[in-house]
Formats: C-alpha cells, sequence, structure tokens
C-alpha cells in the first residue's frame, strides 16, 4: 500500500533550510535532499497557516473551502483529496493539524490545532511558570506600544507564553495550583529534599531536579484526568526562591475522533502536548525547557506518523509543528541583515537559537527516514515562511481618516456608520463594502458599490512612506474580487477587494493612534505581506520537499526561472501517488518530481 507523511512545519523557509544544511548541521535533512526533490511553494494571500494549510491539503483555493481562523467547514462535500480518499477506500490521519479542515469518517483526527483566543477544549491546564517571588514583579506588566497581529482588538493568542502563578509557602513545605478553564482547581504539595524538590499529587510524586523535565504525574481536575511534568528553574532554599515550570495538561480522552486509537497512542507514547511553556526567543531564561519540550512534541509526532501509517492502515498522515515559525518570529529580525534591528555583533546570538530550532526538525526527520518503509514517501512541507518587520500599519485608523470607517475608543468598528469593514476570522487582507441588502448593518446603496471600491483602491495605491527620501508603498497590490480570480481567489466568502502589504510591512495598532510608523521592537512576520516578499536571507514562500517510493532524486525546481509551485499542487501531487484519479483539485500533478 503506497502511503504519505506529510510532516508540516509551520514557517519553515527555503533560504535557512538549504543554508543550515550546506553548513552540515542537517545531516537527515540534506540526505532528503540529496535524495529526493525540492522546491518553495507560493502561498495564498493572506501567508497565514490556517487558510495556506486548508488549501495545501483540500487541493482546493480558499474561495470556497476556507471560511476563516479556526472555524471548521464541511469543505469534504467539495470532492476535495480527503473525499475523493474516502471514494477510493483510502483514510486520512490528521495529527495536530489545522482544525479549519472536516475529517468526518473513515479519517481520524486527533487534537487538532486550536489558532483561537479562547482556550482549547482539549486542554485541561494551560502551561505555567509558577513562583515564589512576587508576580507582579517577575512579570512583564509594561504596555505595549505596538500591538501586531490579526485581528487588531482580540489578536490571535496562539504565540503568547510564558503565564505566571505564585507559590505559596506553607510551614516548610511549598504548594502550586493547577486549574483547568471553568475554575475547579487542584493544589499540589512540595517538599524539599536537599539539592531537589519532590512534588505531591494524592498518592503519587515526582522529583524534581535543577534544569531539567520531570516525569510525568497523573493528576485529576473536576473529573477529567490528565498528566503534567515540571521543570525546576531556581531553588535557592536560603532565599526561598522557587520557580517551576509547569507543562500543558491535555486531556486523556475525548481529543479524537477514535477514542480506541486514542488510547492505543497515549499507552504507546505518553501524554501529547500541543504547545510549550516559554517562548522560543533570546530574552527567554527558561528556552532550553521549551527546546525540549518542543522536541518531545515532535518525536511524538513523528512516532505517531509511523505507527498509523505503518501499522494501522492510514494512507496519508499530516500534522503542523510550530517551533520554527517561534523562533523566526522572534529571533529572524536580528538576524536578517535587512532588518532596521540588525546589527553585525550580535546576528548570529539570535541565528544559533533558529539553528537550533531546525535541528529538533533534522532529528525527528531522522527517527521517520530510520523507520519508514519502502512504500512511504515522506514530504517535509511549510505554508509560509517570513520576513523581517519594518514598518506597521493600522488600516483601519487610515480608513477612519479618509472616512470610510468609524471608529469606537478601543478600535473596533461601528457597522452602522461604516462604508467598509474588514473580518476577523479572514485574515486582515479582505475589504468587504457595507453594502445594503447584503450585510445586517449595511449602509452603502447597490449604485454606490463600485465607487467605494474605487476610492478604497486609490487609498490602498496612495499608502506610503517615506525611507531615505525615497517612497515606499505600504500595499503591493490591491484586486477587485473579480480580478483576484487571477491569483486564485473566488468563491462565496471571499472579500470585495483582496490587498496584501508589501515586504517588511506588518498589521498592528499603535498607542500613538498612528495609521503607519516604523515598528518598535525586532521582529518577523508573514500573514500581511505579499506572498512573493524576499530579502537576501528571508522568503515568504513555503517549503514543498519529497523522498521516498517513486520520488525523483536530486532534483531541485528552482522557482526564478521554471516558476514556483502552488500551494493546492501538492494535494493533487499526492492523490497521484496514492493512485487516485482526480479532477475536482484545483492543483496540478507536480510530474517534475517523479522518476522516470
Amino acid at each position: 500500500m503506497k502511503k504519505c507523511i506529510i510532516f508540516g512545519v509551520d514557517g519553515l523557509m527555503m533560504p535557512l533550510l538549504t543554508k543550515f544544511a550546506a553548513e552540515g548541521i542537517l545531516p537527515n535533512i540534506d540526505k532528503m535532499f540529496k535524495k529526493g526533490a525540492a522546491t518553495e511553494l507560493l502561498p495564498f494571500i493572506s501567508a497565514w497557516g490556517d487558510v495556506n494549510w486548508v488549501s495545501f491539503l483540500t487541493g482546493q483555493c480558499p474561495g470556497n473551502t476556507w471560511i476563516g481562523q479556526g472555524r471548521e467547514h464541511d469543505n469534504q462535500k467539495k470532492h476535495n483529496l480527503l473525499s475523493l480518499m474516502q471514494d477510493n477506500g483510502a483514510r486520512a490521519a490528521l495529527v495536530n493539524f489545522i482544525g479549519s479542515i472536516s475529517t468526518d469518517t473513515p479519517h481520524f483526527q486527533f487534537a487538532p490545532f486550536w489558532g483561537s483566543a479562547e482556550p482549547s477544549p482539549y486542554e485541561l491546564c494551560p502551561a505555567m511558570i509558577h513562583t515564589t517571588f512576587d508576580i507582579e514583579q517577575t512579570a512583564n506588566k509594561k504596555p505595549k506600544q505596538q500591538k501586531l497581529g490579526w485581528p487588531p482588538v482580540a489578536a490571535l493568542a496562539f504565540h503568547e507564553k510564558g503565564a505566571w502563578s505564585q507559590i505559596v509557602s506553607n510551614v516548610g513545605k511549598y504548594q502550586l495550583q493547577l486549574s483547568d478553564h471553568k475554575g475547579a482547581s487542584v493544589t499540589l504539595s512540595i517538599f524539599p529534599e536537599e539539592s531537589q524538590l519532590r512534588i505531591h499529587a494524592d498518592k503519587t510524586a515526582v522529583d524534581l531536579t535543577l534544569g531539567q523535565w520531570s516525569q510525568w504525574l497523573p493528576i485529576q481536575i473536576n473529573g477529567s484526568k490528565g498528566q503534567v511534568r515540571f521543570f525546576l528553574g531556581k531553588y535557592d532554599s536560603e532565599n526561598n526562591h522557587i520557580e517551576i515550570l509547569q507543562s500543558q495538561v491535555m486531556r486523556l480522552d475525548g481529543i479524537s475522533s477514535d477514542a480506541k486509537l486514542e488510547k492505543a497512542m497515549f499507552e504507546q507514547f505518553g501524554p501529547f502536548i500541543s504547545k510549550w511553556a516559554s517562548k522560543v526567543a533570546h530574552n527567554e531564561q527558561y528556552r532550553i525547557s521549551s527546546l525540549r519540550e518542543a522536541e518531545y512534541q515532535s518525536l511524538w509526532l513523528a512516532d505517531s506518523a509511523l505507527y498509523l501509517t505503518q501499522k494501522c492502515g492510514f494512507s496519508l498522515w499530516a500534522t503542523v509543528h510550530r517551533l520554527i515559525d517561534e523562533s523566526q518570529h522572534t529571533c529572524l529580525g536580528q538576524y536578517d541583515p535587512a532588518s532596521p534591528f540588525f546589527e553585525t555583533g550580535t546576528a548570529e546570538e539570535y541565528g544559533n537559537i533558529i539553528r537550533e530550532c531546525y535541528k529538533v526538525l533534522d532529528r525527528t526527520m531522522g527517527r521517520i527516514l530510520e523507520e519508514m518503509d519502502e512504500d512511504t514517501v515522506l514530504i517535509l512541507a511549510s505554508d509560509h515562511g517570513g520576513v523581517p518587520n519594518s514598518y506597521m500599519c493600522d488600516i483601519y485608523r487610515y480608513l477612519e481618516q479618509n472616512g470610510l470607517v468609524k471608529l469606537r475608543s478601543d478600535g473596533s468598528v461601528i457597522l452602522a456608520e461604516s462604508k467598509v469593514f474588514l473580518k476577523d476570522e479572514r485574515g486582515g487582507l479582505e475589504i468587504y463594502v457595507n453594502l445594503q441588502g447584503r450585510e445586517p448593518q449595511g449602509t452603502v446603496y447597490p449604485e454606490d458599490f463600485e465607487n467605494i471600491r474605487e476610492k478604497v483602491l486609490h487609498l490602498l495605491g496612495s499608502w506610503h512612506v517615506k525611507e531615505n527620501e525615497q517612497i515606499r508603498n505600504a500595499v503591493s497590490m490591491a484586486l477587485r474580487k473579480e480580478d483576484a480570480m487571477g491569483i486564485g481567489y473566488w468563491g462565496h466568502y471571499a472579500g470585495d477587494i483582496i490587498f496584501a502589504y508589501n515586504t517588511g510591512f506588518v498589521w498592528g495598532v499603535s498607542a500613538g493612534g498612528e495609521d503607519i510608523c516604523p515598528v518598535a521592537l525586532p521582529g518577523a512576520n508573514h500573514g500581511p505581506q505579499k506572498p512573493t516578499a524576499t530579502t537576501n536571507m528571508s522568503s515568504n514562500y513555503g517549503v514543498f520537499l519529497a523522498y521516498g517510493a517513486g520520488i525523483r532524486q536530486g532534483y531541485y525546481r528552482e522557482r526564478t526561472t521554471v516558476g514556483p509551485k502552488r500551494m493546492v499542487d501538492p494535494a493533487a501531487t499526492i492523490a497521484e501517488l496514492l493512485g487516485i484519479k482526480q479532477s475536482s483539485l484545483d492543483g496540478v500533478v507536480m510530474t517534475d518530481f517523479f522518476r522516470d
């Protein structure tokens, strides 16, 4: 039986992947390059993971198959890849993959990635850092001068980490509390024992050693079972200073579409975590703990891929791992010479953090390569890359200044007084006319529809900054919905105008109320910028690297000479690999990747 393992990596970019492989630090990925086939993939607008992973796996453009961030759509009815597999008796397993794609029986879905600000239904307790120090002094409470991201009022929280909780001292011992999202909690006792600590829960306990993650500790909160482990960050008994990182606690049942298979996976691979306790960033004191957590998750995913494809009869397995994207968000802005925050003396410090994350990925590829059979194709892929930020753009503030939008004091839109608006879930690059008869609070007469679109297009084309006395346009492209068909956008859900920011321009909100200004802090982004954004080091293009049965060896398709492949082409290619005939997919088979 032909099988395909798709190890998706959020933000993985070809320039850094080839650079680090050439340095000799990615031996397994280097093997895939030499004995496999690779190219870059052109993302859709927005260059967000949600829309592009849905397009990647369905094989269909996002106008009809993607409703919005974290919103599951019955896209199997569109005769996408999963539907075609079902018709041909083949099954797919999506493990911690995007939740915005339907996976009805006979397919299997395990712990779909939760990309919303609301608590995940699969999470029992969030990851936490517990400390005996005063939390008000420990936690960073300084208000941000700029808030980058979309949506502007309630930005997605899946990149946020490092929440703090108080450890309470009680007659020679300590206590920390784990709380679920419904307000229930469990209190664990901490006992000092020479150079280490011991944490008790009911009749079980685990030892904590400085700088290491503990064994897993079973807990129960409000009738729900989970397992937790701890990383001892600081232990100074004389000064009563303890800091303990606590892992995320995922539920041990009800987080998949198959309870029996879910139980077997937990028994074989241990507890699953979907995110880690602390950010992977230059200034994070517990970065090493997060690297270890991320590698635990990555190898857990690899083992599940091998188990489900080699032993359980699944033809397709897919996931998305997020360590590399996080490191590039936090470090690329000081590693890429194109960034305004680049400094020669410190650049390699940030580059080495990114390298460590790529090395985690390489070790994971090694695990899969070692055990996959000769009928399997391993695909290492990404949804986009990223480039450094230079300027912040507040689209709502700009539209308000030009009389098209009315905002409240908190920055939210008053629809009843606005002529256009954007949807939070659609990625911040689609503008909708507030049309009477179509929108519940429509303000624009149908006969004024085109006039409003013309005004918006003119404003987007005029938005700019001056850099070294040269004009730099904030917006790289802006198209009417019907014209956006040329870039793969059509269908019921698409906006009336589709646009993308220029290289280095990122969406956000400034405390000073500017509509456009330099970014206050170093960073990198992908979603708002044009899919083709590049620097000499970075790229917004995605990655496609295939290795295994029937794949051409040592082939690289250079996008600058023969053009890139699109984000919908892998699904058509996978269908071909699995022997499935298809005519309902928007992508084309990447025939140049096959032997013969």
